[in-house]
C-alpha cells in the first residue's frame, strides 16, 4: 500500500480513537453521565423531526402559501432547536480544525435563525385573518412574504455580524493534561483575556483530564438581545393566535374562514413561549439568586465543575445551568408537535394520539432520567457511592410505572384535546348510545362491529375510543 494512504488511515484511525476517548470520558460521574452530551444529541433528533416535518407540509401542497409559510417557519424553529446540535461532536482542542466550521452554526446560523424567527412571527397576521389587522391579510403579500422574511433577516444579519456587542472577540481552550497537572490555556482566536488567566488561577492544581472552552460573552450584548426579543415576540404571536380563536368563536365560523382557530396551535406556541421562558427566568433570575446576585458566565460553569474550592453547592447549580439547556429543544419539539397537528385540523390519522403516547413515553423517560441523575449525585456526595441511589431510585420509579403513567396521561388528555376523524366520531355517537344504559348487549356489539368494519377501524383504534369514553363517562 503506498505511504500516503498509509498516512491518511493512520490519521483516520487517531481521530476514531481521539473520539472514542472523548465519549467515554464524557460519560463519568463528574460529567452527570453524559447529561450534555445526551441534552446534545436530543437537540440533533429535535433538529432533523423538524425539517422533517417542514418537509411533510410542504409535501402536502406545495403550491399554497400558507404551507410555504409553515415550512419555512418550521425549518428556522428547527434552526433555532439546534443550538447545541454542534455540541454532539467532541468539543476540545484536538478538534479545533472540525470547529471552526461548527462555530459559525453555533453561533452564526443560529441567532440569524432568531432574526429571521422575528419577522416570521410577525407575518402571521398575513397568513391567518385577524380582525384588527386586516390590511395585512392579502394574497400579495402571502405570495412573497413566506421568503421575504428569511432573505431580509439574512441581510440584517449580515450587516450587524461584525458591529460590536454582535460577536465573541477572544477564546481558548483551558487544557489540563493529567491529575495534578497545572491547567494551561491554548489561544483560539483572538487573545488571551483577564478573565482566561483568572479562570486558570481559581482552577489550580487538574483534579483529572479535562479540556473546556472559554469564551467572552461579556461583549456580545447584542446577541443576547436577540435572543431575549425571540420569546417576547412569540408572546406577540400567542396573542395574534388568541384574538383569532376569539374572532371565529364570536363569529361563529370556525373552520369556515381563514382564523387560527385550532387551540392544538395556541397550546403548540403557549407550550413554546413557557419552555423558552423558563430558560431565560433560570439564567436570568434563579442562577443569579444562586451565584451571589450576579449573572452565571461559561468560566463560572467551569469553576463550578472544576475548580479547586468546589462544592456541592456548586455542583448543583451546574446541574441547574446544564438541565436548563434542555428546555429550548424540548419547547420546540412540542411546539412542533402542536403546530402540524393544527395544520392537519386535529383530525387527520388520528394524529392527536400519537401526540398522546409521544408526549407519555417522553415524560415517563426525562422523569426517570432526571430522578436517576439526581438520586446518584445526591448519593455520591453523602456516602461516595452514587450509583446505589439511582439503581435505588430506578428500581423504585419501574415499581410505580402503573401510577406515574396514568398521571401521566391525566396531564397529556388535558393539554392535546381529543381529536377525531369524522368516522371515529360517528361510531363514538353509536358507541354513546348503546352505553345509555351502561350496558352493551350482544346485538349491540354485532352492531357496533359492523360499523367499525364499514368505517375502517381497526380493533386495536376501537378499544382506544372505547377506554377513553369509558374514562371520561368514569369521571363525569
Amino acid at each position: 500500500m503506498p505511504s500516503k494512504y498509509l498516512l491518511i488511515l493512520d490519521g483516520v484511525n487517531l481521530i476514531m480513537a481521539s473520539a472514542l476517548e472523548y465519549y467515554i470520558n464524557a460519560f463519568d460521574a463528574e460529567d452527570f453521565y453524559g447529561l450534555r452530551l445526551i441534552i446534545s444529541w436530543v437537540s440533533v433528533a429535535v433538529f432533523v423531526w423538524l425539517l422533517s416535518l417542514s418537509y411533510l407540509v410542504w409535501k402536502a401542497d406545495s403550491k399554497s402559501n400558507e404551507n410555504r409559510f409553515m415550512m419555512v417557519l418550521l425549518i428556522i424553529e428547527g434552526i433555532k432547536a439546534g443550538f447545541l446540535v454542534a455540541d454532539a461532536f467532541p468539543y476540545d482542542s484536538d478538534w479545533e480544525w472540525l470547529w471552526n466550521y461548527l462555530w459559525v452554526f453555533k453561533i452564526e446560523v443560529f441567532f440569524y435563525a432568531h432574526t429571521a424567527a422575528i419577522l416570521l412571527y410577525l407575518c402571521i397576521p398575513i397568513y391567518y385573518r385577524i380582525e384588527k389587522l386586516n390590511f395585512m391579510f392579502r394574497e400579495s403579500f402571502q405570495r412573497y412574504a413566506w421568503f421575504l422574511a428569511p432573505v431580509l433577516a439574512l441581510a440584517i444579519w449580515m450587516n450587524i455580524r461584525d458591529v460590536n456587542g454582535f460577536y465573541m472577540a477572544d477564546s481558548a481552550w483551558l487544557i489540563c493534561s493529567e491529575a495534578g497537572a497545572e491547567p494551561t490555556l491554548k489561544l483560539w482566536w483572538g487573545s488571551i483575556q483577564p478573565f482566561m488567566t483568572d479562570t486558570v488561577e481559581q482552577i489550580g492544581t487538574c483534579s483529572r483530564y479535562y479540556e473546556v472552552h472559554l469564551v467572552d460573552d461579556s461583549t456580545a450584548g447584542g446577541l443576547w438581545a436577540i435572543a431575549l426579543a425571540s420569546p417576547l415576540v412569540t408572546l406577540g404571536a400567542l396573542f395574534f393566535i388568541r384574538s383569532s380563536m376569539k374572532s371565529d368563536q364570536s363569529a361563529g365560523e370556525v373552520g369556515k374562514s381563514r382564523h387560527l382557530t385550532s387551540r392544538s396551535l395556541y397550546i403548540g406556541f403557549l407550550g413554546k413561549v413557557t419552555g423558552t421562558m423558563i430558560y431565560f427566568v433560570t439564567l436570568m433570575v434563579l442562577i443569579p439568586l444562586m451565584n451571589g446576585g450576579e449573572l452565571a458566565t461559561f468560566a463560572d460553569s467551569t469553576l463550578w465543575r472544576f475548580g479547586e474550592d468546589s462544592t456541592s453547592f456548586d455542583r448543583v447549580k451546574y446541574l441547574i445551568w446544564t438541565l436548563s439547556l434542555l428546555m429550548t429543544p424540548l419547547a420546540m419539539g412540542f411546539e412542533a408537535l402542536m403546530f402540524v397537528h393544527a395544520a392537519l385540523n386535529d383530525s387527520v390519522f388520528g394524529i392527536d394520539q400519537n401526540l398522546r403516547k409521544t408526549f407519555r413515553t417522553a415524560m415517563f423517560t426525562g422523569t426517570g432520567a432526571l430522578l436517576f441523575l439526581t438520586a446518584t449525585e445526591v448519593m455520591e456526595q453523602v456516602l461516595g457511592q452514587g450509583l446505589i441511589g439511582g439503581v435505588a431510585i430506578g428500581v423504585i420509579f419501574l415499581t410505580l410505572r402503573g401510577p406515574v403513567l396514568s398521571a401521566i396521561d391525566g396531564v397529556s388528555g388535558r393539554l392535546i384535546p381529543a381529536t377525531y376523524t369524522p368516522d371515529e366520531t360517528a361510531y363514538l355517537r353509536a358507541y354513546e348510545t348503546a352505553m345509555e344504559d351502561l350496558i352493551i348487549t350482544s346485538e349491540e356489539r354485532k352492531l357496533l362491529e359492523s360499523l367499525a368494519t364499514a368505517y375502517g377501524l381497526t380493533d386495536d383504534r376501537v378499544r382506544e375510543l372505547e377506554a377513553e369514553f369509558d374514562a371520561r363517562l368514569e369521571e363525569e
